[in-house]
């Protein structure tokens, strides 16, 4: 048994003697020199942050930290490589119990097909160290494609560079895709911001750009999506497609009462005729059994109907009730998603969602 376990050590030594020499082959650039997709602002305090730097001077702490996790942000290529490498800087180093530390702070890449995006590989995060790298790919043909590397999900990146072989060509991508003139604002809690998904592509605004050819931009907070209002005057200076508002588990049936036609009307008076569709909280699983919980689900929904009401002569205004997804087999904790979740729930959503946008 000795014998064996010394040998399995060896092989993986081996290995990653390999890979490390693989990686180190490549020659890299870095990602800021290629469309960012999912980046709302531009005046950030740090580059891959998701809002601007003038929002966090009143900001809650816990919720301008959050805005420096890179969820959404994804790096747009085209490259002749054989292989692709990355290497990339993670902020803060999260750890979660109950999320993959490759959904939290890894990286994730996809490559277009005829049939559309499909996915290629995930760089796992290092356990030791900020730093990380990782070769995606290789022995791959020699020819054109395009690529789509999303960032992490509950972290930040301070760098990010791709790697491909010496001599390769990597340059901007020659297809508008997602499309930046298409796109949806995203405002919501830990699921919209990815919690739980294995991986940074899959949770539900970046499975949705890819499948109907949007860009996403992702304003999840993670337990902070509660109608503040200079969030709303952020997101008001966007100018979407759709803003798609997904902020009920977060809030108390109080706080919807008080603060969720005001944060609306921010955004309206703004953009009087820009679809807004607001959407309840999803059916948690455990709320079939536990009565506090329905009752709370309850009581929020009935707040939401008045904020609805509220309303109703606005014809680009929508607000559609909660659902429950692959008979309650959805979820990691009895809340946040597992990756069938995201599916589910993208593919609910996007009936939704293309009532508003053409195709």
């Amino acid at each position: 048994m000795k014998r064996l376990i010394l040998t399995a050590l060896a092989v993986v030594a081996i290995a990653l003697q390999a890979a490390a020499a693989k990686i180190d082959s490549l020659e890299f650039r870095s990602a800021r020199d290629f469309r960012i997709v999912g980046k709302g602002f531009t005046d950030t305090e740090s580059f891959y942050d998701r809002l601007p730097a003038s929002v966090k001077e009143g900001c809650r702490e816990e919720l301008w930290t959050l805005s420096t996790n890179s969820a959404g942000i994804a790096i747009r290529f085209r490259t002749n490589s054989t292989t692709i490498g990355v290497k990339w800087t993670v902020r803060q180093q999260m750890n979660m119990g109950h999320m993959t530390t490759v959904g939290i702070r890894g990286v994730d890449l996809y490559r277009l097909t005829d049939d559309g995006w499909r996915h290629v590989n995930s760089g796992r995060p290092s356990t030791k160290s900020k730093e990380n790298s990782g070769v995606l790919i290789s022995n791959m043909a020699s020819e054109y494609a395009e690529y789509m590397l999303y960032l992490p999900l509950y972290d930040g990146v301070s760098d990010v560079q791709i790697g491909v072989d010496r001599g390769a060509v990597i340059e901007q991508p020659a297809v508008a895709t997602p499309r930046a003139d298409r796109s949806v604002v995203f405002y919501g809690t830990s699921i919209t911001q990815g919690g739980c998904a294995n991986r940074a592509g899959m949770c539900y605004s970046s499975i949705l750009s890819r499948d109907m050819d949007f860009e996403a931009i992702n304003l999840g907070f993670s337990g902070n999506a509660r109608c503040d209002l200079y969030i709303a005057e952020a997101m008001a200076r966007l100018n979407p497609t759709v803003y798609f508002l997904d902020f009920v588990p977060n809030c108390t049936a109080k706080m919807i009462e008080e603060r969720a036609i005001e944060f609306i009307e921010v955004i309206r008076k703004a953009h009087p005729t820009t679809p807004i569709i607001m959407i309840d909280s999803y059916k948690f699983p455990p709320s079939q059994f536990n009565l506090e919980q329905r009752s709370q689900l309850e009581a929020k929904t009935v707040e939401m109907r008045k904020v609805a009401e509220h309303f109703k002569r606005d014809k680009n205004f929508y607000f559609y009730e909660g659902a429950s997804y692959n008979d309650d087999e959805c979820s990691v904790d009895g809340a946040h998603l597992t990756d069938l979740g995201f599916k589910a729930m993208a593919d609910h959503y996007k009936k939704l969602l293309k009532k508003h946008i053409r195709k």
